[in-house]
């Protein structure tokens, strides 16, 4: 009896402890279910922050890498590093056209170079800096000016920088060109192939390339550089304008300029002149290749192409062109003021272009202005040699020049 008491007590006692083994497992189930979702969601947490700041971190050390690139690149392109190679050769003129040159340039001490497959008639100065003017800096809010010489560049200065600042007559009769426009390879023409700046009458005020890059936007920019020796990033960054004119008025026009400018001497005669132009013996020279180069151009939705004879003909029209060129609107009595202020006789009367700015007192730099003008000086043997001229050069293009009305 005392055997089956003691069994049954020890049955019971094991029926307890199962019994409270399953209450504690039923208990400890919950909690740790509890347990491991909080586990869960704190070592997620973890995870989640560690990942997020290896993320930060990752992104912070390229955004500083990036930083790091951009300002090694700022540096390398302001230096020589990274500078486009210069293109074109460059060689002396020849012997025999170094003689020619010689016999009518003044202060003429080296030799002319000749520059690309067009042979563009250049001083020496402007062989040691044709590097860097071909990797100036453009803007995409520069205006360039970019005609061969003597074919209107003024009057289109003068037209654009009004479309540009709102009509400003005031300033436009106050403040010369010269010191509105930067002319980016006038250094290239003193020193050893001009006559000396700093005398009066020939002192100069212009920017040069070599300061172009501080002026302050938007710059207004001029070149009588054929497009090939200008930066080549330049149409497809800022806008450009160009104005052709008949080669025989430039001929005419420019003879007049080597005097005024101190580059030939007053008694030199314009059939002496004529036949250095028409044999590319001028500076600048040849000046089809120069306009042909533009007028291939002409598409580019930042080039405007001109003609003088245009602007002679129909100005207002012209003035309509460029205003919608340069994204500007005026009111038909605005742009009419802005013609007549245009208007060949009242510029030659503003200080648009002065001979304190350089030239001869005795001279001036605006003079007829007319288109087909050429006729008065060129004799019969001349005009003959002219249209062949013109034939030669104008027979594998589809460039031809407005008649004037």
């Amino acid at each position: 009896m005392k055997n089956n008491e003691t069994s049954s007590t020890a049955f019971n006692s094991r029926e307890q402890q199962t019994l409270a083994r399953r209450a504690r497992t039923s208990a400890l189930g919950p909690s740790l279910l509890l347990t491991g979702k909080r586990a869960f969601r704190y070592y997620s947490f973890c995870f989640e922050n560690h990942t997020r700041l290896q993320v930060c971190g990752l992104l912070w050390r390229v955004l500083i890498l990036n930083i790091y690139i951009c300002v090694l690149i700022t540096l390398l392109l302001k230096s020589d590093i990274m500078a486009l190679k210069f293109p074109h050769e460059i060689k002396n003129v020849t012997d025999e056209e170094d003689k020619l040159i010689k016999k009518y340039y003044k202060d003429y001490i080296r030799p002319f170079i000749r520059v690309g497959p067009a042979g563009y008639m250049s001083p020496a100065g402007y062989g040691e800096h044709a590097s860097e003017i071909y990797n100036l800096e453009v803007r995409p809010d520069d205006i360039w000016i970019t005609p061969f010489s003597r074919s209107g560049t003024t009057w289109v200065q003068e037209l654009v920088w009004l479309v540009t600042n709102n009509l400003d007559f005031e300033t436009a009769r106050s403040v010369p060109l010269v010191k509105r426009y930067a002319f980016i390879e006038y250094p290239t023409l003193k020193a050893e192939n001009r006559a000396d700046l700093s005398t009066p009458g020939n002192r100069a005020t212009y920017e040069d390339f070599k300061t172009v890059a501080s002026v302050k936007s938007p710059r207004y920019l001029k070149s009588h550089l054929p497009l090939s020796l200008l930066p080549p990033q330049l149409l497809d960054t800022a806008k450009v304008i160009y104005v052709a004119r008949d080669p025989r008025d430039v001929a005419v026009s420019f003879h007049f300029a080597h005097i005024l400018f101190h580059y030939f001497d007053k008694s030199m005669e314009f059939k002496e002149f004529w036949n250095l132009f028409r044999k590319d013996l001028i500076l600048r020279t040849p000046i089809f290749p120069h306009i042909i180069e533009a007028w291939e151009k002409r598409n580019h939705p930042n080039m405007m192409f001109l003609f003088y004879e245009e602007m002679q003909n129909d100005l207002r029209s012209v003035v309509e062109r460029v205003c919608k060129f340069l994204g500007k609107e005026y009111s038909d009595e605005q742009k009419q003021k802005l013609v007549e202020h245009l208007n060949f006789s009242n510029m030659k009367k503003t200080r648009v272009v002065s001979t304190e700015e350089g030239g001869d007192s005795e001279l001036t730099f605006f003079r007829k202005g007319k288109s087909g003008n050429w006729v008065q000086y060129f004799d019969e043997e001349m005009q003959k040699e002219a249209e062949e001229f013109m034939e030669k050069n104008l027979k594998e293009t589809d460039l031809r020049f407005p008649e004037v009305k």
